[in-house]
């Protein structure tokens, strides 16, 4: 027979009750809704919560997956988001298969955040792809994603294949599912890329998205003001052994020609 949680000591708190179901709480979190880490810990040892790590905690045991960490983690250190390709993916705008539980989540951050101890030790910590990058303003182009009972904070789309362009390999395998990538974006608000362009500080990255916007010719480029947007100077290698793109001074994969006796 199962036993229950001791109803002896200090009443339940009834936010601990309506909890999100499925994400971390912290102790920042539980702070919040008046729960001292003292009342926390008491929790944990009479069973309304279970510890996963020093800090961190959720209301049943089991695998809790990568979204209800970031939930937690997010209540402490706001700049932690997913980004790039795993925020492209959550709105539906990668263009490739999904791997499953074995695909990478890019988690982006400022530079001088760090993982906490229990994200680490979580199973499927494994995937996770942290980039400490300063490239873009925390404050611009993120979204709240709905994730069953909570929401966490992703990059918008516009944001999204910023960060894309600066994790992706840049092979030719790289820069062709890019351009499959770019194929969807027609919908981007050319106010909020404008806002990032102007803000981004990564040269390649601004080259490569705007060589790729020119290239399919989507409505919003068309409304971008490229003045205001810094390019520096100088050639930029994307693609060793590539061709050089003119305008945006990059190399990119040579255009294959047509086999000569093709019908």
């Amino acid at each position: 027979m199962t036993s229950k949680p001791s109803q002896s000591g200090p009443k339940i708190n009834q936010r601990l009750i309506t909890a999100p179901s499925g994400a971390v709480l912290t102790l920042a979190w539980l702070k919040s809704q008046g729960i001292s880490g003292k009342l926390a810990n008491y929790y944990a040892t009479s069973g309304w919560l279970h510890r996963i790590g020093e800090g961190a905690f959720t209301l049943k045991s089991g695998p809790t997956d990568w979204l209800g960490a970031v939930f937690g983690i997010q209540q402490k250190a706001a700049t932690f988001h997913p980004g790039g390709r795993t925020a492209l993916e959550l709105a539906n705008l990668a263009h490739f298969l999904p791997l499953g539980d074995q695909a990478p989540v890019y988690l982006f951050s400022r530079s001088s955040e760090r993982l906490p101890l229990w994200f680490k030790s979580l199973p499927w910590a494994g995937r996770i792809k942290h980039l400490r990058t300063n490239f873009l303003p925390p404050e611009v182009g993120l979204r709240e994603h709905q994730a069953g009972g909570f929401a966490v904070r992703v990059s918008d789309p516009e944001r999204a294949i910023l960060e894309f362009l600066l994790h992706q390999t840049m092979d030719e395998a790289g820069y062709e599912h890019a351009k499959l990538v770019f194929e969807g974006l027609g919908t981007l608000r050319p106010s909020l890329v404008q806002t990032l362009l102007e803000k981004c500080t990564s040269v390649k990255v601004k080259r490569l998205f705007l060589h790729l916007a020119e290239l399919h010719r989507h409505p919003w480029f068309q409304q971008l003001e490229l003045t205001k947007v810094s390019l520096g100077s100088g050639k930029r290698v994307l693609v060793p052994g590539g061709r050089l793109d003119p305008k945006y001074l990059i190399t990119v994969p040579a255009a294959k020609e047509m086999p000569s006796d093709a019908p």
